[in-house]
This record gives C-alpha cells, structure tokens and sequence, in this order.
C-alpha cells in the first residue's frame, strides 16, 4: 500500500513555497503628462480616474504666502498626494501645475523620486542643471535642464524638482537670498541636496 505520508508532506511544502502565491506587487504610482494627467485634464476627468471620493478642491499654498485652487487626489494620504492646479480656477480646466506631496511615492516616467540625490538627477539629465539656492519659498526648485534628458517631457510639460538641504551638510554657499547654481558648482557638490518634491508643469 502506497504510503500516503511521505507522498502528502512533501507536495504540501512545494504548494507553500509556491512562487505564484506570494501577494502580488503594487502598481508603481508615475505621475507624467499622459494618462490621466495629459494636458488636457480636468477636475471632471480626475473623478473619473481616481473617484470622487478621492478627489477635493481644496486650496494649496504656492509660495510667498499666496494660495490657489487646485485638485487634490488622495487628500488624507501622504504617501499618495497629488496636486493639479488650474488656470481656469472657476472651472476647474486647463491644468497650469502638477506636483506630488512632500511625503509622496509618485515617480516620474524616469523613474525620478523623491529622496534621489542631486548627483542621480544629473546622470539621469546627461549633464548639469540650473537650481535656486535655498533659503526662501522657491529654495531648490530647478529653473533650466540646460538641453538635457530631462529637457522634454512626454506630452509637452516640463519637469520641476525641489531639492532640499540634508542636515549636516555643507550648505552655506547655497543658503540666503535667491541666487542659483549650477549642480556641478563646488557649492551645490558640498551641500548635494536631495529631491523634496516633483512637479510638472503646463504652458499657458
């Protein structure tokens, strides 16, 4: 008689060990100007990507003390945050502005993230790029790509980063008063900040 034991125990390990059965991955979040943030977006059109419930119009800072009325998708979710502001504020249309939170996950199509050091940006760019110093609202924003990589974006937008300040580093020849650097300034070597934020940015 077969001995159903020994034939059960080890099949019952293999089904275990199964590599089908592990818990699937998660989408990777990218926020790029296609898909539902393609440049012709609308608070509309966002409901009905993401739901209504997990879009609000709320109204976000933009620097200087200045606010504006934008869309916010996952509004309690730090980790998902996105924010869409708009041109046309009354009805919600003609995006001027995308950018994720300070907490977020979203990537850019170049797999860009935040947390990416000044130095991955500039070789994922293929060259050096112009920044603000730090030290006021606009503190680390990037301003040109200098005709990099990173100079068009599928879509016709343009990609924004913020970078900040790493506690410890050397960051007093890029802090005070709104100047800018080059990435490849012996300045901003010193300080190598890292990305705070990403952003996409519409023409009028």
């Amino acid at each position: 008689m077969m001995n159903l034991g020994r034939t059960l125990v080890p099949l019952a390990l293999l089904f275990v060990a199964s590599p089908t059965l592990a818990a699937p991955k998660k989408p990777e979040q990218v926020v790029a100007c296609t898909g539902p943030f393609a440049k012709g977006v609308t608070h509309a059109s966002l409901v009905k990507a993401f739901g209504a419930n997990n879009v609000a119009v709320q109204r976000v800072g933009t620097g200087e003390g200045e606010t504006q009325v934008a869309s916010v998708i996952f509004p309690r979710d730090k980790a998902r945050r996105i924010e869409v502001l708009w041109i046309d504020e009354t009805r919600l249309r003609r995006a001027s502005e995308i950018r994720t939170g300070v907490e977020s996950q979203w990537r850019t199509e170049h797999g860009i993230r935040r947390g990416m050091t000044l130095a991955e940006i500039e070789a994922l760019n293929g060259r050096p790029f112009r920044l603000y110093g730090f030290g006021f609202d606009y503190g680390g924003t990037t301003l040109d790509w200098n005709g990099g990589a990173l100079d068009k974006q599928a879509g016709g937008c343009t990609l924004t980063l913020r970078f900040m300040m790493r506690e410890g580093a050397d960051n007093a020849a890029v802090h005070g008063g709104e100047q800018d650097f080059m990435s490849d300034s012996e300045a901003m070597r010193k300080a190598a900040p890292v990305v705070d934020a990403v952003g996409l940015r519409f023409g009028e």
